[in-house]
């Protein structure tokens, strides 16, 4: 269902922007890329409201069930996760797609979590997608983010 769900998004994200124009598609990779890595790093200093401070206002989070949609309900559902500091969370892009307008893209890559427990460390490793869309002020901002953990 998860697979389903991340080629639905990218084939709607492909036919969305089919109808845009041409800008230059290697620096907004770039820009893309280096947005993914900024969201990682605000996440790791800033836990939940690093976190947050990525997502477009009215930005998805897919999770098993359900849709969550929006700052505070965003917020809320990770809170628990990145306000525990016995986790740490972090990922990576492995690739970056680009829309022909450049207004809109998407990173694929490999995400992380352990967790400390009192003798040990636990780990589990996964992927994701995340959508991009370019906002008025030049910048990134998750559109929609979906992960998967391995199995």
């Amino acid at each position: 269902m998860r697979t389903r769900w991340c080629a639905l998004a990218a084939a709607a994200l492909a036919a969305a922007a089919g109808c845009a124009g041409r800008q230059n598609g290697a620096g907004a990779a770039e820009a893309i890329r280096n947005a993914d890595l900024a969201f990682a790093k605000a996440t790791a200093e800033h836990g939940v409201e690093g976190w947050v401070s990525f997502f477009a206002d009215s930005g998805v989070q897919v999770i098993p069930g359900r849709n969550v949609v929006g700052h505070a309900a965003i917020r809320a559902l990770m809170a628990p996760s990145l306000g525990d500091t016995t986790r740490t969370l972090t990922w990576r892009p492995v690739s970056v797609e680009v829309s022909p307008g450049g207004n809109m893209g998407y990173t694929v890559g490999r995400w992380d979590r352990t967790v400390r427990l009192k003798d040990s460390t636990a780990a589990t490793h996964g992927s994701y997608v995340t959508i991009w869309r370019k906002q008025g002020d030049g910048s990134w901002k998750v559109v929609l983010d979906i992960g998967n953990s391995d199995p």
